[in-house]
C-alpha cells in the first residue's frame, strides 16, 4: 500500500514538474557558446522544460563554453521555448520536422528502411526515447563535434572536472555511467558482445561521445533487432541498448563511476550522500520526488545560481 501510494505521489509531482521548479525564473541567464566543438545535448518534453533549464544551468556555471542543443519530442508549447530561448541564450532548438527531415537527409536508403516510422515515433514512447535520443544524435548532431547527453532530470552538484577536462582535449574516448537493463540476456542471446562495457550496468542519462559511427555498423545492428527480436524495439531499454552495444566496441570507454565514489549519485542515495560527495545527482522517474531530495538539492542551487558568478 505504501509503493502505491508513493507511485500516485510521484506521478502527480511529475505532472506539476514545472510548478515546483519555477524557482529557476528569478536566475539570471547563462550564455552558451554556439559555435563550440562539443555539444551539451538533452531530448525534452512539456512537462520537464524547468527542470531542464535548471540541469544546464546547473552546468553552466562550471563550464559555459559549449554549445547546447535541444530536441523537442514534440510536446513543447511556443511559451516553454521562448522561456528556455530567455534563459539559455545561444541554445539550438530542433522541432521534431527538422529532426525527422535531417535524418531522412542523412541515412543511407538501407538505414532509412529499418528505422520505424513516425507512426510509431508517436505509438510507442520507447521508439520516441530511440530517436531523439540515439537516432537524431548519430545521424545528425554528432557531425566533426563531440557530444555529451543527458537527461533532463538531473543536477551538476559540483565541478565536473573529468567531463571538462574532456571537453578541453581532442577527443580520445567516450564515457558514460553505472546503469540497469532488464533486457541485457536478449541482447546477449543475439550475438551482440560487450568486451569494454558491461550492458547490464550502463546508462545513457549522462554519456559522452565522440568521433565517426558508420551507417553500416548501425544497419547491421537494427537488422538483426528485427530480425530475431523485433519486440525488443518497443521495451524501454532499446536506446540505451544500442549506445552500449556501439560503445562497447570501442577502446577504453570510461566509467565515471569508478573515478570517484559517487560520480552519478541515483535518487534512491540519501541528501547528506548526494549532497557531499556526488557530482551529478540522477532523479529517474520511478523515484524522482522521493523524499525531497531532488527539490532540496535544485533550491540550494537556485540560490547558488542567483547569486551570480563568483
Amino acid at each position: 500500500m505504501q509503493d502505491f501510494m508513493f507511485k500516485l505521489y510521484n506521478k502527480s509531482m511529475q505532472r506539476v514538474s514545472n510548478h515546483l521548479f519555477r524557482g529557476i525564473k528569478s536566475t539570471p541567464p547563462i550564455q552558451s557558446k554556439p559555435n563550440a566543438d562539443t555539444v551539451l545535448y538533452c531530448a525534452l518534453n512539456q512537462p520537464n522544460y524547468r527542470a531542464y533549464i535548471l540541469a544546464v544551468k546547473s552546468f553552466l556555471r562550471f563550464f559555459p563554453d559549449i554549445a547546447v542543443v535541444v530536441q523537442d519530442d514534440g510536446s513543447l508549447k511556443q511559451k516553454a521555448i521562448d522561456e528556455i530561448s530567455d534563459h539559455l541564450p545561444g541554445i539550438s532548438i530542433f522541432t521534431i520536422d527538422e529532426m525527422f527531415e535531417g535524418i531522412k537527409v542523412n541515412a543511407s536508403e538501407e538505414l532509412m528502411e529499418l528505422l520505424p516510422g513516425r507512426e510509431a515515433y508517436f505509438k510507442h514512447v520507447p521508439i520516441r526515447i530511440l530517436y531523439v535520443k540515439y537516432f537524431n544524435v548519430v545521424l545528425r548532431i554528432l557531425k566533426r563535434k563531440k557530444v555529451i547527453i543527458i537527461d533532463s532530470d538531473l543536477l551538476f552538484l559540483r565541478r565536473p572536472d573529468e567531463i571538462i577536462d574532456w571537453i578541453t582535449k581532442p577527443y580520445q574516448y567516450d564515457f558514460f555511467g553505472d546503469g540497469y537493463n532488464a533486457e541485457a540476456d536478449r541482447y546477449r542471446k543475439l550475438g551482440f558482445s560487450f568486451e569494454n562495457l558491461d550492458i547490464a550496468n550502463f546508462s545513457s542519462g549522462t554519456i559522452g561521445v565522440g568521433g565517426e559511427f558508420s551507417q553500416d555498423e548501425i544497419t547491421d545492428i537494427l537488422r538483426r533487432i528485427k530480425a530475431q527480436d523485433p519486440e525488443l524495439f518497443t521495451k524501454w531499454e532499446i536506446e540505451q541498448a544500442l549506445w552500449a552495444i556501439i560503445l562497447s566496441k570501442r577502446l577504453n570507454p570510461i566509467n565515471l563511476d569508478r573515478l570517484r565514489e559517487i560520480y552519478i549519485g541515483s535518487g534512491w542515495r540519501s541528501y547528506k550522500e548526494l549532497r557531499e560527495k556526488a557530482v551529478i545527482a540522477h532523479f529517474a522517474g520511478a523515484i524522482r520526488f522521493k523524499n525531497f531530495r531532488y527539490q532540496r538539492l535544485a533550491r540550494e542551487i537556485i540560490t547558488h545560481l542567483k547569486s551570480g558568478p563568483r
